[in-house]
């Protein structure tokens, strides 16, 4: 708020000054993160602060207890995000990206929502930490503030108490072993005895990486630093980095870290849509619209897009193996079929050429085929 030239009252600036600091107080306190999605959170009124970049409300909008209703009639979806949740969303002077909002825009074209218009995809419904992306859905200023939230969202239904969730959206990913150019680690029975960082907060990794390596030594780093991954494993905080593949990609992008490995065995992430409980049609329409998007070309192709990295290791072919040229139209089944005997043995290729998921491959890629 900007006081008009020439206000000299004392009183009104100390005010503002002290709203000021305490906001800036706020906003250190609650950075972005990507926390357990277990913890059950009780419904509650988001602070102000957190419902940034509001839209101005369209002037016909109808507000409507059932959501469905309300995309239906308004022709727009409001979606509570996370920003920045790079490469999940983010935004470039205030236009939306990343693969949540293409997802939405493939999702919202389907014809259980624009069977009678399109529907716009309004994602200016931000907040600044993981688990209150579906505490939103619960806030209500004389009417539903967001329609459905999306962030990589890991919750079990009824978390926080309300919301319930679709089935994935993004899934057949895993946790990615981190380390360093030219690091001795290079599969996941190094990471024996040494130190591994893992997100702050995240008791489910940190059960992860005691399950699996009960001799490492698991350190929190907090993400609120975008190159939290990059400085803790430089300066010789931790050895190698344990995180989300999804998510992964854009933070180790351009720096000197590789994935030894891209998904990790034992491990899997399905990221899903959350809805009020009560939004039980909008549940089901979802459901019908992600199974049709997930089949579709373009699915694959924002796979692609949002979810390749450069920064893959992938040992040489040694004795016995040979390679294979991926052509248009390939799958991994069908590529194990030709060269394997069976589709089965997909999984075998995919481990062997360090691929986070089994869509990710592109014509014209070379891949090792194991004996």
């Amino acid at each position: 708020m900007a006081l008009t030239k020439g206000f000299k009252f004392v009183s009104i600036v100390l005010i503002a000054g002290a709203l000021a600091g305490g906001y800036a107080y706020w906003k250190g306190h609650h950075q972005p993160d990507h926390s357990n999605p277990d913890i059950t959170y009780a419904p509650q009124s988001l602070p102000a602060q957190q419902a940034t970049q509001q839209p101005t409300p369209q002037a016909n909008f109808q507000p409507s207890a059932d959501s469905l209703q309300s995309i239906l009639t308004n022709h727009t979806v409001r979606i509570s995000v996370q920003n920045p949740s790079e490469p999940i969303y983010g935004e470039s002077n205030g236009t939306p990206h990343g693969f949540n909002y293409d997802f939405a825009q493939l999702l919202f074209a389907q014809p259980e929502f624009a069977k009678n218009g399109p529907i716009t995809v309004d994602t200016h419904h931000e907040v600044d930490t993981y688990k209150d992306v579906p505490r939103q859905l619960l806030v209500n200023n004389g009417g539903a503030v967001v329609d459905v939230a999306m962030d990589g969202l890991t919750f079990p239904d009824d978390t926080p108490l309300g919301v319930v969730y679709t089935n994935p959206y993004l899934d057949d990913f895993g946790y990615a072993l981190i380390v360093k150019s030219g690091s001795s680690i290079r599969s996941a029975a190094d990471l024996n005895g040494k130190t591994v960082g893992i997100l702050q907060g995240d008791p489910d990794v940190r059960a992860f990486v005691a399950r699996q390596w009960p001799s490492a030594h698991a350190v929190q780093i907090n993400d609120s630093d975008p190159h939290f991954i990059d400085k803790a494993i430089d300066n010789g905080t931790v050895d190698a980095f344990i995180y989300d593949y999804p998510f992964a990609v854009e933070s180790i992008k351009g720096t000197d870290l590789k994935f030894a490995v891209t998904r990790l065995d034992g491990s899997n992430i399905a990221y899903k849509i959350g809805v009020r409980a009560q939004d039980q049609n909008l549940l089901v329409y979802l459901n019908s619209a992600i199974g049709r998007v997930k089949q579709s070309p373009a699915y694959n192709d924002l796979l692609r897009k949002y979810f390749i990295s450069q920064q893959v290791v992938v040992a040489a072919a040694v004795g016995g193996e040979r390679s294979y040229t991926v052509k248009h139209g390939d799958t991994l089944a069908a590529i194990a079929a030709a060269t394997l005997g069976t589709g089965n043995r997909y999984t075998e290729i995919q481990k062997r050429n360090n691929l986070p998921n089994p869509n990710l491959i592109q014509v014209g890629q070379v891949l090792v085929i194991p004996r």
